[in-house]
């Protein structure tokens, strides 16, 4: 099982979108615009969640500067490739899941 659980893991990370992720979370790293918004978004988040979501202000904000930040193409790229990898992930998490179910609710 652990080697087909590695050439799983194999497979994703030799995927294009893997590696477009690898790459452009690298270059979105060393963009000082993009790392001062996750920032800036990631304290409001925080807020928000303490104010038990009702600061209306604190909400204005955070979707100011995520549609901000949905406006830079390379994060926009950085989310697409992102979102396929997580439903590589999901659909291998999903069969496995399946598997042993049907395995342990054999008769």
């Amino acid at each position: 099982m652990n080697k087909e659980l590695d050439e799983l893991v194999s497979y994703i990370k030799n995927t294009s979108s893997y590696k477009n992720v690898i790459s452009i979370k690298e270059k979105m790293d060393s963009n000082e615009e993009i790392s001062q918004l996750v920032k800036k978004i990631k304290i409001l988040q925080k807020k928000y969640v303490k104010s038990n979501y009702l600061d209306s202000d604190i909400k204005k904000e955070l979707d100011t500067l995520e549609s901000r930040l949905n406006e830079i193409p390379i994060y926009v790229e950085y989310m697409n490739n992102l979102e396929e990898v997580n439903n590589m992930i999901e659909l291998v998490k999903d069969e496995l899941n399946n598997y042993f179910n049907d395995l342990l609710n054999e008769k």
